[in-house]
C-alpha cells in the first residue's frame, strides 16, 4: 500500500493517488478506485467550504468591530450633546436668578442695583459647582465606563470568532495541497 502512514494529514491528493497491493481474494479495485476518488472529492469540497466559512468569519468580525465603533461614537456624541445642553441650560439658569436678585434689590432699595463686576475672560462665569454639571461630569464618566464594558465584551467575543474548531488546523508549508 502506497499510503500516508508517517501520522501526517492525508490530503485529497493522497487519497486520489493512494494503490494497494493486489491478493487473491479481495475488494473488487474498480470499487476501491471509485470510492477513494468520491472521498477524495468530498475532501476537497470540505476544504474549499471550510475557507469559505473562514472567511466570511472574518468580514463577519470586520462588521461587527464597525457596528461597535459607531455605537461608540453615537454614545459619545450623545453624552457630550447631553452636557453642552445642561451647562446651557445651567448658564441660562444663572442667568435668569441673577436678574430676579437685581430686581429684587431694586425693588427693596429704590435704586438700580450695581452691576455686575466684570470677569476675565479665561476665569469661569461661577465659582460655585452647580449639581446639574456634577450630574453630566457623573454621568459621562459611567457611559465612558459602560461603552469600554460593551468594546472589551465584543473584543472577546471577536477572539472567540478567531478560535472556531478546525480554524486553528492549518496545514504547514511543507503540507501543502498537492
Amino acid at each position: 500500500m502506497t499510503t500516508t502512514t508517517d501520522g501526517t494529514r492525508i490530503s485529497p491528493s493522497d487519497v486520489r493517488t493512494a494503490t494497494f497491493h493486489q491478493v487473491e481474494y479481495g475488494y473488487d479495485p474498480q470499487a476501491v478506485r471509485r470510492f477513494l476518488q468520491a472521498v477524495s472529492d468530498q475532501m476537497d469540497a470540505d476544504r474549499v467550504q471550510l475557507e469559505a466559512r473562514q472567511s466570511a468569519g472574518k468580514e463577519e468580525m470586520v462588521t461587527i468591530i464597525s457596528q461597535a465603533q459607531v455605537l461608540a461614537e453615537k454614545f459619545v456624541a450623545e453624552a457630550e450633546q447631553y452636557s453642552k445642553d445642561l451647562v446651557a441650560s445651567a448658564r441660562t439658569q444663572y442667568s435668569e436668578i441673577l436678574r430676579r436678585a437685581e430686581q429684587a434689590a431694586e425693588s427693596r432699595t429704590g435704586q438700580p442695583a450695581p452691576p455686575a463686576p466684570a470677569q476675565d475672560s479665561d476665569a469661569p462665569a461661577y465659582t460655585t459647582p452647580i449639581d446639574e454639571i456634577e450630574y453630566v461630569r457623573t454621568y459621562t464618566k459611567v457611559a465612558q465606563v459602560q461603552l469600554r464594558a460593551v468594546i472589551d465584551a465584543l473584543a472577546e467575543q471577536v477572539d472567540r470568532l478567531g478560535d472556531v474548531p478546525g480554524a486553528q488546523k492549518e496545514l504547514s508549508p511543507s503540507q501543502g495541497p498537492s
